[in-house]
């Protein structure tokens, strides 16, 4: 009975706290809300009366020029009025420099030449630039003191409406006190907006604030007369919402109860910790265990947690319960450990399999192509090879999609040329358009740094898919695209390549389906196109990975416009590009009669097409079928390279490439190639780990194989 009295009145004591904080919280509340409300109207009030001034002081620095800007404005309003950017300021300015410099090349603007002196189409070219310099003007003070509106009233001396020569983005809003009709009672005081009209009448500076209420809330407006010469030309503007400041105060005031509140919290909890001191020191055992197994996963933890005294109450329930869950968590995890397992083997083995007859078919086909054969031979052999390549880039999707979804690829950033990548990659997928009546154009912007530092392998893939997309889709018109560049501080760019073509075009609602994988919208219409339809899902993922974003903009039947952006890294001075994979081209081709090659593979098919391909560039190789095999014949003979097959029976490439070299010294510094069909990532990494000094994929092209060796073939062997 006591235990449950006791309860009892902590309980009371608990809700009298509460009562008493809640209290506390809503009288601060109330009390600091109406004080910052006052404090800040004041704050608002000295912003927009010192914006005022501040803008009325820089147009008064040159007030004859704005003079006849204002003169120029009002009667050519409202041609002038034009839509404006403020990164155009300084285009417009160039413009005009380069205008007045070939129309007066031995004078000095407004000093020989005053603006109204010049022809039309050079005062237009002037008071653009003007136009635009005022603009940003009032938008950077409105911006620094962080105000809705800067502008600049102007009355028509005609219909005596309100026309805004600085900011005119409200003009239409009659709601607006800078929409006045006057007519004939200009020279009478309005109802309202009394304020407005008597600086406005009266040329005089009002230290007041008028206070407005419209559709955006309540609103504080400063007027300043602008007169120049002893005429005032018109006003300058500043505004604030109060009813923002008014969201400000209550989002303050908000945190305020907020941090009440957790104190709050904290009270309660330190007094529910006092009362149950016991019950909290095993909630926190249990905690502790629980996130100890999370960042360990260790397999002890439901035998600790079992062993420890946790009692026979509910607490000692939610600790067998916890042990039970984690038991089933640890059954789980090792079922999909082992799930990614299989995974991982049977993309081995498929890549494997495919590749092995791929290389026969890709190589052989290669090799019969350079064969004396009837032209209707040479077509069904250059057909062949086409669709081994396109069954091989199938593969090579799926593989790529498989290693990003399982978060195995890394981006491995390197200096390269951005116009010598583009060029390549333009040049190789033109290629696809064979005979179509489409015109592909490639432009590069000068100001793009020549070196910059990113994974150009990836950015190569990613641009080779969705030029080649637009290829595929693009049956006549053109295909366009553009590199440009955008500082965004220090020595990072942002790299921006468009691609825009005429082709069949993208409806709205598909825009997001295109980038999911194994997906191509509208299936029926485009049933002749070949592909996955992983290449624009694994571009948005490398993309991704990159920090970069890829968007798209359509006109279904018209075209599409692929726009891409990936942050990059400007090369520093000194720092020389790496060999890109499409360098090379116009070079001697290789041959090397006296280079002596081992090739070691289980496949007797794969040993002839290798054989065939070293051929190509004189040399005749020793071929081999097993690992042991290539053990034995490395004991007797001297090789300058081994291309040595990975996946073997009996003794793989890893143990055979050990064996050489344990049982031969000089093999040590002999260059071993992994030549093999499993192309997966974790392959390459193993193998290049190991101790295999490269890795060639099969199937293999000749020019890929003269790359390598001529990268390792020692210089005296090559003729």
């Amino acid at each position: 009975m006591k235990k449950k009295h006791k309860i009892k009145l902590i309980r009371q004591f608990a809700y009298l706290i509460s009562v008493f904080i809640v209290t506390t919280i809503v009288f601060t509340a109330i009390v600091t809300y109406f004080s910052q409300m006052s404090e800040y109207r004041k704050v608002c009030r000295k912003r927009i009366m010192e914006v005022g001034d501040y803008l009325t002081g820089l147009i008064l620095q040159d007030p004859d020029d704005f003079l006849s800007y204002q003169k120029y404005y009002a009667a050519h309003y409202p041609d002038i009025r034009i839509p404006y950017d403020f990164s155009e300021c300084v285009t417009a300015r160039k413009a005009f420099d380069h205008a007045f410099d070939q129309a007066y090349p031995d004078k000095m603007f407004r000093i020989d030449v005053m603006p109204e002196e010049m022809p039309e189409d050079l005062q237009n070219l002037y008071y653009t630039y003007r136009h635009e310099y005022w603009i940003l003007t009032f938008e950077q003070a409105r911006e620094s003191f962080g105000l809705p509106y800067t502008y600049f009233l102007l009355p028509d001396d005609d219909t005596h409406y309100t026309m805004y020569m600085i900011d005119g983005e409200r003009t239409e809003d009659p709601d607006h006190p800078g929409f006045l009709y006057m007519g004939d009672s200009y020279y009478e005081e309005p109802a309202e907006h009394e304020l407005l009209w008597n600086t406005w009448h009266n040329a005089v500076k009002y230290d007041e604030v008028y206070e407005w209420d419209n559709k955006w809330g309540n609103t504080y407006s400063y007027y300043t007369p602008l007169v120049i010469h002893d005429t005032c030309i018109g006003l300058v503007v500043t505004e604030i919402y109060v009813s923002d400041v008014n969201r400000m105060i209550l989002h303050s005031t908000g945190l305020l109860v907020l941090q009440l509140g957790v104190l709050l919290i904290f009270l309660m909890a330190l007094l529910l910790f006092i009362i149950n001191r016991t019950h909290i020191r095993r909630i926190n055992r249990l905690s502790e265990q629980i996130n100890e197994f999370s960042s360990t996963r260790a397999y002890d933890t439901v035998d600790a947690i079992r062993a420890y005294p946790y009692g026979n109450d509910e607490i000692s329930l939610l600790a067998e319960n916890t042990a039970d869950m984690i038991r089933d968590l640890q059954i789980h995890e090792g079922k999909i450990a082992q799930a990614a397992q299989f995974k991982s083997d049977f993309l081995a083995n498929m890549s494997h399999e495919i590749r092995t007859p791929m290389n026969a078919i890709v190589g052989l086909t290669e090799l019969l192509q350079k064969e004396d054969m009837s032209d209707k031979g040479q077509e069904y052999a250059k057909q062949i090879y086409s669709s081994g390549n396109a069954l091989l880039v199938i593969i090579n999707d799926i593989l790529d999609f498989s290693r990003i979804e399982s978060g195995t690829v890394d981006i491995t950033p390197s200096v390269y040329d951005v116009r010598e990548m583009m060029n390549d990659v333009v040049a190789i997928t033109a290629r696809g358009l064979k005979d179509k009546p489409v015109e592909m154009g490639l432009q590069i912007a000068e100001d793009i740094p020549q070196r910059l530092i990113g994974d150009s392998a990836r950015i190569r893939q990613v641009l080779s898919n969705v030029i080649s997309n637009a290829v595929k889709f693009t049956k006549e018109g053109s295909i366009k695209i553009r590199a440009t560049s955008e500082s965004v501080g220090g020595q990072t760019v942002n790299l921006k390549i468009s691609v825009a073509d005429t082709g069949i075009g993208i409806r709205e609602q598909d825009y997001d389906k295109i980038f999911e994988s194994f997906s191509q919208v509208d299936s029926k219409r485009n049933r002749e196109v070949e592909g996955t339809g992983l290449g624009l899902a694994i571009s948005r993922r490398l993309i991704r990975l990159m920090g970069g974003t890829i968007e798209v903009e359509s006109e279904y039947g018209k075209g599409s416009i692929f726009k891409i952006c990936i942050p990059q890294e400007i090369a520093a001075v000194g720092e020389e590009a790496v060999a890109d994979a499409g360098a090379g081209a116009g070079k001697k081709p290789l041959s090397a009669s006296k280079a002596k090659i081992l090739v070691v593979d289980d496949n007797s098919v794969n040993l002839f097409v290798a054989k065939s391909l070293l051929e190509l560039f004189k040399i005749r190789p020793t071929c081999v079928l097993s690992g042991a095999l290539a053990v034995k014949a490395t004991s007797k003979n001297h090789y300058d390279l081994i291309l040595m097959d990975y996946m073997m029976p009996q003794m793989d490439g890893i143990e055979a490439m050990k064996k050489i070299r344990e049982a031969v010294p000089e093999y040590r510094d002999i260059p071993i190639i992994a030549f093999t069909a499993n192309a997966v990532e974790e392959a390459r990494e193993l193998l290049l780990k190991e101790g295999m000094d490269d890795f060639i994929a099969k199937p293999v092209k000749a020019e890929e194989l003269e790359a390598v060796l001529d990268k390792w073939l020692p210089d005296e062997v090559k003729d």
